[in-house]
């Protein structure tokens, strides 16, 4: 959901290793408007296989909170700092939370990457299905298209293989 007050923004927030679902669960009992993706993955052990769930992104939680509640937030356990850009806390776009809400939903196989902040292509928007309204860039070209979202301020991407055929170039796109 769109932070409904002007002043509430998500922001990335890094945390320790393995301590996502502490301190999401943390936010939460304080208040706070939390989103930690996940991902469904089977892990072998000695004797057994079994479908776990793990963080998208690793040591990564979005938190949509006023700025002024940043410099409480890092100082509960198992936080570390908000990802800067420019000497600021990095605001991530609405619509970038949304994508990846929608991916993580339709439980997509989604692979994480880490990219240079510089889009290698084509942006576009997924025409209709499931994911109609997705925006990304293009990562490689052919019969089927890699389709990544970015979630620029973090330098990083989610891609899955989509047909080209559903795909619609979009213009002078605007980050809202």
């Amino acid at each position: 959901m769109e932070p409904d007050n002007k002043e509430l923004n998500w922001y990335a927030l890094y945390v320790q290793p393995r301590k996502e679902k502490t301190v999401e669960i943390e936010l939460q009992k304080r208040g706070y408007k939390v989103f930690l993706p996940m991902k469904k993955e089977i892990r072998q052990w000695k004797d057994r296989k079994k479908m776990v769930e793990i963080p998208l992104v690793p040591s990564y939680i979005f938190t949509c909170i006023k700025h002024k509640d940043i410099w409480d937030i890092v100082r509960i356990n198992g936080c570390v700092k908000f990802i800067f850009f420019e000497n600021k806390p990095a605001i991530i776009p609405y619509c970038q939370i949304k994508s990846l809400k929608t991916l993580i939903n339709n439980e997509v196989e989604i692979e994480v990457e880490r990219t240079n902040g510089f889009a290698k292509g084509q942006r576009v928007m997924i025409k209709e299905g499931r994911f109609a309204g997705v925006t990304g860039v293009i990562k490689h070209g052919g019969v089927r298209n890699n389709f990544s979202v970015i979630v620029d301020s973090l330098g990083m991407g989610f891609s899955f293989s989509i047909d080209k055929d559903n795909l619609d170039s979009v213009e002078n796109y605007v980050l809202k």
